[in-house]
């Protein structure tokens, strides 16, 4: 396959983790880092790419945040680079969620423009809530009414807490906003089969597991079966990448899965692709 979709993707130029983070938990997870993020090389970066059969990245970042170690730096840094190839990458928009009317207008304004996804991370926001924090529903109605997706960063990671992340908090506003797309990145890890049950009731929830389906966490297999059987159609491939081992590597870990040929293409394109209408 050389036409995948990689659903988690930070070119070189934007960021979620500052670069001392990245390399923490690369060395965390055993990974060398690719040379184009250790040398921060474009033209690296897209060998890379090609060479795992990579034809389009979806850039998202969280909004402004004081969250230790994360740095984002989203689409806006790198338009350049978007501007020179639009048929590579699709980059969401983001906002700092804790001013509800600026933000609510902001998502309006993306729609119109039409930008397909947002991403709101109101755990790492300067007012701290909870994904389903009924203050936010402005927001997610709003991103309904404009037919774009909210991304959502639930793991270990993010917070600053544990509880931040538990996925029924998705749930819940997936049960309450029917007509919104939810995509859950990093899997709700490590509440892997409450996240695997999101989806099995939600036909609105996808899920971006990322590192953790592919680097052996406690609960990868979990993931893979759900992907084989109950939920394969809204789990989608990202490499979270610089937060990753060489790209090509991923593509060998995913064929040791022995997956159908038809769910390894929905899981590397085909689910993206619906989610993305392209």
């Amino acid at each position: 396959m050389n036409d995948v979709i990689d659903f988690r993707f930070r070119p070189i130029g934007s960021q979620s983790w500052n670069r001392e983070t990245t390399f923490h938990y690369l060395n965390r997870m055993q990974l060398e880092p690719t040379p184009s993020f250790e040398h921060q090389s474009v033209d690296l970066m897209f060998e890379e790419m090609d060479r795992a059969g990579i034809a389009v990245g979806v850039i998202g970042v969280p909004g402004p945040t004081g969250i230790r170690g994360l740095d984002p730096v989203g689409g806006d840094a790198i338009s350049e680079l978007i501007e020179q190839h639009p048929q590579r990458f699709i980059a969401f928009g983001s906002v700092e969620p804790s001013d509800i009317k600026s933000a609510t207008e902001s998502i309006k304004q993306m729609g119109d423009a039409g930008v397909k996804g947002v991403t709101i991370d109101p755990s790492t926001a300067q007012v701290h809530r909870q994904f389903h924090d009924l203050a936010l529903y402005p927001l997610y109605e709003e991103a309904a009414q404009q037919g774009m997706l909210v991304t959502t960063t639930q793991s270990c990671l993010l917070g600053p807490y544990m509880e931040d992340c538990r996925p029924e908090y998705v749930d819940r506003v997936a049960t309450d906003i029917p007509d919104l797309k939810i995509v859950i990145q990093h899997g709700g890890w490590p509440y892997v089969s409450e996240a695997i049950g999101v989806l099995y009731k939600q036909p609105n929830v996808f899920m971006v597991p990322g590192q953790y389906i592919h680097y052996d966490f406690p609960g990868s297999a979990d993931y893979v079966a759900a992907l084989k059987r109950q939920c394969s159609e809204q789990i989608i491939f990202g490499s979270v990448y610089p937060n990753c081992g060489p790209l090509e590597d991923l593509r060998s870990i995913i064929s040791s899965w022995s997956l159908p040929p038809e769910i390894e293409r929905r899981y590397l394109r085909e689910n993206a692709a619906s989610l993305l209408n392209l």
